[in-house]
């Protein structure tokens, strides 16, 4: 009875006589097939192994010969301990910060990770960096172009104190004034100023208001950095005449007096026209000239439409042209709701928004700024993580391009020295957007970034 063993090399006799059949075209060649596929695995793994065995013990003599990182400029961190270094003139510097390490490098590369083995050996300068400069930088990628939103919030149902300024990037946008509409707000100095169609126009004073209809509305409180978000428009305050109270030119045949507002009334047409009485003729007024007109006492004098026909029209002169025509109807805000300027930084060319959010949402979205200016910045600061702003100031169109800031995460403004600089942190010029100077003034200003002091040596301490 054959055995195991003896079916076992009978199968393997037929495979190999069925391979030979298959690969030399006959099955009792010479030499068995793939004979020379396994000497030659067989030889490669004991080359292996030798090979193994002699990086060992190269390694137990020689620990730690990485040296391809050493390369001028080259940034590293310590595999352990994470610190920064850049390899200088064969010198290693610890750096103060992740923005400085790319300034001194000149390269916005990534750090080369090296154990604390393959530094061993190398000299160790003096820190090096800009103190201060942000350790946390945002990728080109992933520069924000959102819109710029501030609010302003009152104090909490109870309490009493300022309004909270809040600077919000990429907020939804909320519920906007119709275009009969208004904001009226106040500063914490008593100044109200009346919001219309993305324009701020100062009011000159209780009488004016008066005049307006406002007198018995409580305005939205603000701080000064919000009302210098919003563009400003020309003031509410009566019109400017020459000699007021002087001799005017003859109407309905009574004389009248400079400043005098004259109200024509046309049956016909149902209509109520008014005009400001000048030296030297009459002008025509909109109802909020003429209400600003009036705003210093008076009424005015009901003539027809023939009695004003024959009176010469002032030359050259049109009052009110960027004031609403009507006094706008007044939006009332409510201690849930908090009022907010939004600006568009990627397209030039569009408003400025006013509207309202809720005010928990703004909270919410935003956290306590570090050192700042009360009522002039942010007390509150909303900016995606890992993200940022590459902003220039907004320039007149012609004019050369602003000066350049790096707005991190953190809610700091960064001054950029140069195009060298940018390019060391990684960014280029023509991903900048364009930012108003009064919105950048909202954030506090840090150092400025640049090659140079980033190559200078600090102390520990700094």
């Amino acid at each position: 009875m054959q055995s195991r063993r003896d079916q076992v090399q009978a199968y393997f006799y037929v495979v190999g006589r069925m391979t030979s059949a298959v690969t030399h075209g006959r099955p009792d060649v010479v030499r068995p097939p793939g004979r020379r596929l396994s000497t030659g695995f067989a030889i490669g793994v004991l080359i292996a192994a030798v090979l193994c065995a002699g990086f060992g013990v190269y390694g137990l003599f020689q620990p730690g010969g990485n040296t391809s990182w050493r390369t001028a400029g080259a940034l590293v961190t310590e595999k352990t301990s994470g610190a920064r270094f850049v390899y200088l003139n064969g010198t290693l510097h610890p750096v103060l910060n992740l923005a400085s390490a790319r300034l001194a490098s000149g390269s916005a590369a990534a750090p080369t990770s090296v154990s604390a083995a393959s530094l061993a050996g190398t000299p160790v300068g003096a820190p090096i960096g800009i103190p201060d400069a942000p350790d946390s930088l945002p990728s080109a990628t992933s520069l924000n172009r959102a819109p710029w939103t501030v609010c302003a919030s009152p104090p909490t149902a109870g309490s009493v104190g300022p309004p909270t300024l809040s600077l919000l990037l990429g907020a939804p946008a909320g519920p906007e004034p119709a275009d009969d509409e208004g904001l009226l707000v106040a500063t914490p100095d008593g100044q109200e100023s009346l919001v219309w169609q993305g324009r701020r126009h100062r009011i000159g004073g209780p009488r004016v208001a008066a005049a307006l209809g406002y007198d018995d509305v409580a305005p939205a409180p603000v701080q000064p950095g919000w009302l210098s978000a919003v563009p400003a428009g020309p003031d509410l305050v009566a019109p400017a005449v020459s000699t007021p109270g002087a001799p005017g030119p003859t109407i309905a045949g009574r004389p009248s007096r400079v400043g005098q507002v004259y109200q024509v009334s046309n049956p016909a047409l149902a209509s109520d026209d008014l005009y400001l009485v000048r030296a030297d003729g009459v002008v025509p007024l909109t109802r909020t000239m003429a209400a600003l007109a009036m705003s210093s006492g008076g009424s005015t004098v009901r003539v027809g439409p023939a009695d004003i026909a024959t009176v010469p029209r002032a030359a050259g002169v049109e009052l009110g042209h960027d004031l609403p025509p009507v006094p706008p109807r007044l939006v009332v805000t409510h201690q849930e709701d908090v009022p907010c300027v939004r600006v568009d930084v990627a397209d030039a060319d569009a408003p400025v928004r006013i509207g309202t959010l809720p005010a928990a949402a703004v909270a919410a979205a935003t956290v306590p700024a570090g050192t700042h200016t009360p009522g002039v910045q942010a007390d509150r600061i909303g900016i995606p993580a890992a993200s940022g702003v590459l902003a220039r100031v907004a320039s007149a169109p012609g004019a050369a391009p602003g000066a350049a800031f790096l707005v991190t995460d953190i809610g700091v403004r960064f001054p950029v020295a140069d195009d060298d600089a940018l390019s060391a942190l990684g960014m280029q010029g023509s991903s900048a957007v364009a930012v108003p100077e009064q919105l950048l003034e909202l954030l506090p200003t840090g150092p400025v970034l640049d090659r140079e002091p980033a190559l200078q040596t600090r102390s520990p301490q700094q």
